[in-house]
């Protein structure tokens, strides 16, 4: 192959180096706090982890199957209400309708209530005009009494 005098010397310097720095990466590597040391502590342990998380979706599964059920039941209802609700609008928009109108009365009432009061202070007027006339008419009548024997 090559003859080791033939090469230049600063290709044998890096290849020397680059020898030292596999050397040392590959030290790294296997040492007992090294990489591949975590890496085969967390393949031994995967396993582990992994029937872990396999029971807590089983679990999660079981969970989840009776809100499956209650989910459709609430979606049913759901349903329903909506159903009703539609209804309910059409009532809704008579009843507004009916509200308007009685609006309309309640502006008439308004005028009739105020010609009401002043009917009631004109009506007042003549009570107490006619309370007059009968406290009168009630002295009459006793002086009556008085003059008519055995009474």
């Amino acid at each position: 192959m090559f003859d080791v005098l033939t090469l230049p010397p600063r290709l044998v310097a890096q290849a020397v180096e680059d020898l030292h720095t596999l050397a040392t990466t590959l030290r790294k590597l296997t040492e007992e706090e090294g990489d591949l040391a975590r890496l085969r502590e967390a393949a031994t342990t995967l396993p582990e982890v992994e029937d872990e998380l396999t029971a807590g979706v089983a679990s999660l599964q079981e969970d989840v199957k009776p809100l499956a059920g209650k989910v459709s039941k609430l979606s049913s209802t759901a349903a329903a209400l909506d159903e009703d609700l539609g209804g309910l609008d059409e009532h809704v928009v008579a009843l507004d309708g009916n509200l308007q109108g009685l609006d309309k009365n309640l502006v008439g009432l308004d005028g009739t209530a105020g010609s009401l009061v002043r009917s009631m202070a004109t009506l007042n007027d003549q009570m107490s005009v006619l309370i007059t006339e009968i406290q009168g008419f009630r002295g009459d009548i006793a002086e009556l009494r008085d003059k008519i024997p055995g009474l």
